[in-house]
């Protein structure tokens, strides 16, 4: 082998690495999965701090790294309860009802901890901003919402369930790793991702089969079995 196919090798091997690592993420890139275990691992992962009766800890700044504890009264409970009994008459009633009690919770709870001028979305400018949601803050907030509304015991069709994430790397930012909350309809155990990150504070969320959401699962390589990693959620800063 003469030099000049000694020094081209390397390059070769280099070029053919990069081919089949692409090859690989392409295969891997679409999919989706449930949390596993309990909904306290979610919490766990990002450091975030479940209810505590009736008080949550809202999270913003993006992953969580901001939380600021707020109480829902019983005269808000109250509000909430009553929002909900319109909704007992059937499972699709109650998602319907629990749009409007989420609405109504989270812009309560956004107004008071200053996260109610919240941008739809995500964009560079709110990452570390305390009072700017990314998906991560706005997933665990609607759940710990839920996990109010449960522990009152106002949901009668339905259990708040683990976390549920998508991504489609293929699709660049439009596929970027996506989360929601979940609820999971006790006869027939279909779940329901509940999503309001491109939403205002105060608009219902959207409550949709989590096979479509965000991105149907028959355009995903991989459906609800798919196993990829998350993003690595940033220290965390807790506000007393």
């Amino acid at each position: 082998m003469n030099q000049a196919t000694d020094f081209a090798q390397p390059r070769i091997r280099r070029w053919r690495n990069l081919i089949v690592a692409a090859a690989v993420g392409s295969v891997v890139a679409g999919c989706a999965y449930s949390g596993n275990g309990p909904v306290e691992v979610h919490y766990q992962k990002y450091k975030a701090r479940m209810p505590e009766g009736d008080r949550v800890f809202v999270c913003s700044a993006y992953g969580c790294r901001t939380q600021t504890p707020f109480r829902f009264a019983s005269a808000d409970l109250a509000n909430v309860k009553k929002i909900m009994a319109a909704g007992a008459a059937s499972p699709a009633a109650e998602r319907e009802a629990t749009k409007k009690a989420l609405a109504w919770m989270g812009h309560k709870a956004d107004t008071a901890v200053g996260t109610a001028n919240d941008r739809p979305g995500d964009d560079m400018a709110g990452n570390g901003d305390p009072g700017q949601m990314d998906c991560v803050d706005v997933a665990t907030n609607l759940t710990s919402y839920m996990l109010i509304m449960e522990r009152n015991k106002l949901f009668k069709h339905h259990a708040v369930g683990s976390m549920y994430v998508k991504e489609d790397i293929r699709r660049g930012w439009s596929g970027w790793t996506h989360y929601a909350g979940i609820l999971i309809e006790n006869t027939s155990k279909q779940k329901f991702a509940v999503d309001g990150w491109l939403l205002a504070s105060g608009k219902p969320p959207e409550i949709v089969e989590v096979e479509r959401w965000y991105i149907d699962d028959k355009d995903l390589l991989f459906g609800g079995g798919g196993a990829v990693a998350s993003m690595k959620p940033a220290a965390n800063k807790t506000e007393k």
